[in-house]
């Protein structure tokens, strides 16, 4: 099984390489906050159980965008949070940033509940407040530099296994079912990420430091146990 890594918080990261070099920015700023909703608070809570097993996302709590950022569409039981995430999670410098189309599906475990998805929520208010990108990676400085935001916590993970998700403009629509990771940039020598031969990917030359590192690991099938063919 292969594993790969990219800059991202909870969504968008394959084919980084590709996506960090495309020129001209079709998405310069954020869209009407309309575009980034999904009409149906139903769709979003299923296309958001989705990312993981029932056997998980059934007893997950999940979160649904509105206009004025996340809310609980539905209480859990065992720690995790299930939520579609906007292309605001991907790294500051992707030029699909402020893409519109993006959706991606992820549940968190209960360590990444606790050190990631802060930053979710926080990245997304900024995003709605009228932030521009570079305002918000300038939060995200302030807020690293200060430990409101955190290193992943140990063991965080984050099941994504949806066949729903848009994964960017290169992919138009999901990428495999995997299993994402979340480290802290100082443990990319633990996973080899760069290293010659290895195939976990460095993030690029102008990665921010305060942004999580992101390692997926693709898996054989999506959450309602097909197999992944492509």
């Amino acid at each position: 099984m292969k594993a790969i890594g990219c800059v991202a918080l909870a969504v968008l990261l394959p084919s980084c390489a590709s996506a960090y070099a495309q020129a001209p920015n079709a998405y310069p700023t954020m869209a009407p906050i309309s575009k980034y909703l999904i009409t149906s608070a139903a769709d979003e809570i299923a296309m958001a159980r989705s990312a993981a097993p029932p056997s998980v996302s059934a007893h997950a709590e999940v979160l649904a965008l509105t206009k004025t950022g996340y809310v609980v569409a539905a209480k859990g039981s065992n720690g995790w949070v299930c939520f579609v995430g906007r292309m605001w999670s991907a790294g500051f410098d992707d030029p699909e940033f402020w893409n519109w189309h993006g959706r991606g599906p992820a549940c968190l475990n209960p360590p990444a509940v606790r050190s990631v998805l802060p930053q979710e929520i926080a990245l997304t208010n900024w995003a709605i407040a009228g932030d521009t990108r570079e305002q918000i990676a300038k939060k995200a400085q302030d807020a690293y530099a200060s430990h409101q935001f955190t290193d992943p916590a140990p063991d965080s993970f984050a099941f994504m296994l949806s066949k729903e998700g848009y994964l960017n403009d290169e992919v138009a629509g999901p990428w495999h079912p995997h299993v994402m990771l979340f480290i802290g940039y100082d443990q990319m020598a633990t996973w080899a990420a760069g290293f010659a031969g290895s195939p976990i990917i460095a993030p690029p030359p102008n990665f921010r430091r305060y942004q999580p590192v992101t390692i997926a690991i693709p898996v054989h099938r999506w959450s309602d146990g097909s197999l992944d063919h492509v």
